[in-house]
This record gives structure tokens, C-alpha cells and sequence, in this order.
């Protein structure tokens, strides 16, 4: 991994969501009375758009890495 580089960690937060949210579905498979649902509505639901902001922030901010990388490396010459 390269300095700067965002994206392994950005990987590995997705990937840790969409795992999370296959344990979700197969715990709601036997769990599924009014204690799951404020569970899931207290502690699941506000990770979702969190994480997705996060994960979005992370792209615009690699994008601006990139950016800045090139142009120190074009300007190397002068």
C-alpha cells in the first residue's frame, strides 16, 4: 500500500458492511421480536448512511490525493 492510498481502506469498510449486513439478515431469520427491531433501528440503521457518507468522502479525498500526486510528480522536472 502506498502513502495516500485510501482505497484498501475503503475496501475493507465496505466489505465490513456488507458483512455485517449478511450477519443482520441471518440473525433476523430467528430474531425477530420488538427487541431486534429497536436494535436494529438504534444501532444498524444510523451506521447505513454513515458509512456511505464516509465511504464517498473517501473517494473525493483519494480523487484529491491522485490529483496532487501527479502534480508533484509533473512538477519534479523544474
Amino acid at each position: 500500500m502506498r502513502v495516500g492510498d485510501l482505497s484498501s481502506g475503503a475496501s475493507k469498510l465496505a466489505n465490513a458492511l456488507k458483512q455485517m449486513n449478511l450477519k443482520w439478515d441471518a440473525a433476523t431469520e430467528t430474531w425477530h421480536d420488538a427487541r431486534a427491531k429497536a436494535f436494529h433501528k438504534e444501532n444498524v440503521e444510523p451506521l447505513l448512511p454513515s458509512v456511505k457518507d464516509t465511504l464517498d468522502a473517501l473517494g473525493r479525498l483519494a480523487e484529491v490525493l491522485d490529483r496532487a500526486a501527479r502534480d508533484v510528480s509533473d512538477s519534479d522536472g523544474f
